[in-house]
């Protein structure tokens, strides 16, 4: 079930105040802001101090991919584990916060599992994702989970179901994995994100629109020009959160097939769509490190359908 982030943290607090803390919260979501706004005031809440001084509070402690494949190292989960340890400096408990926590690379994830599972004394573990099924499931499996909804949920099925039926429609069992299908999956998806950075850019206008309406009278033009980079910034984020979402909806085609094909067949059979999976983790990370965008699906669909083929 998935609640709006006022929800998740008013059940938390309840959950705090009753003395049912858990160890290890998993929270996801489609907005990478959300959820990470929600574990920094789940932080808060379980050290008492304001959102303002969390990253100066002794007793709490981030980490995040820092490495140039934009990947979290093992080094970096050693190091949180020896922080962890250490008893509370001047609250009850520690509170440590793994933004982005699909992206632990295997052997820092099977380090950060034994933490799971012997959980330092006094010690609240928050994993925030956009892709919780990119986590190993032994991990999943030791955390509570919190499933963001947002407000604007509608707009996100309705991509969600258009890349369901995009893939769908060429990955079917018997469907022909060739190039020329390749090519007509990536124009696809890039027109879904056409849209979306089209519709994005018009809602901000909107709002740029009715803010100078309001209060360009009153303010000097270095204002406007302030606010019309601010509100070209959010709107090339939104478009960004729907390619998010996008890929997310390619991962969860392949991870409900392969779920479906290992219970079927076993892990032999599974190893095409498991490469499937890895193709679209390449794609993100190529994406994420600024290769050109058409080349980049180009490419992926090509490597797709050929672990289908």
């Amino acid at each position: 079930m998935a609640f709006s982030k006022t929800e998740a943290l008013s059940l938390f607090k309840k959950a705090l105040d009753e003395n049912r803390l858990g160890h290890a919260y998993l929270i996801s979501g489609s907005s990478k802001e959300d959820v990470g706004l929600l574990s920094e005031e789940m932080a808060s809440l379980i050290l008492g101090c304001s959102l303002l001084n969390l990253q100066a509070h002794p007793d709490f402690h981030d980490v995040e991919p820092e490495s140039k494949a934009r990947r979290i190292l093992t080094e970096q989960i050693r190091h949180l584990e020896d922080e962890l340890h250490l008893k509370p400096q001047t609250s009850l408990y520690k509170v440590a916060v793994i933004h982005d926590a699909d992206r632990m690379i295997p052997a820092g994830a099977n380090a950060f599992l034994k933490t799971l599972e012997e959980p330092p004394d006094k010690t609240v573990l928050l994993l925030v994702t956009l892709l919780p099924e990119a986590i190993l499931p032994t991990i999943r499996s030791r955390c509570l989970m919190i499933s963001l909804h947002e407000a604007g949920q509608s707009e996100q099925c309705e991509y969600t179901s258009k890349i369901e039926i995009l893939m769908k429609d060429k990955f079917y069992d018997g469907a022909p994995h060739d190039i020329n299908s390749a090519f007509a999956c990536a124009r696809a998806f890039q027109e879904l994100l056409a849209i979306a950075r089209k519709e994005a850019l018009q809602a901000v206008d909107e709002e740029f629109e009715i803010e100078k309406k309001q209060y360009g009278k009153t303010t000097d033009r270095s204002w406007e020009s302030l606010r019309e980079e601010h509100f070209k910034a959010v709107g090339e984020a939104k478009a960004l959160e729907t390619r998010s979402l996008l890929l997310a909806g390619v991962t969860n085609y392949f991870s409900k097939r392969l779920r479906n094909l290992y219970k079927q067949e076993g892990p032999t059979k599974s190893l095409p769509l498991l490469r499937a999976l890895e193709a679209v983790d390449s794609l993100r990370h190529s994406l994420e490190q600024g290769v050109q965008e058409a080349l980049a699906l180009e490419a992926a669909f090509l490597e797709l359908m050929r672990c289908c083929a």
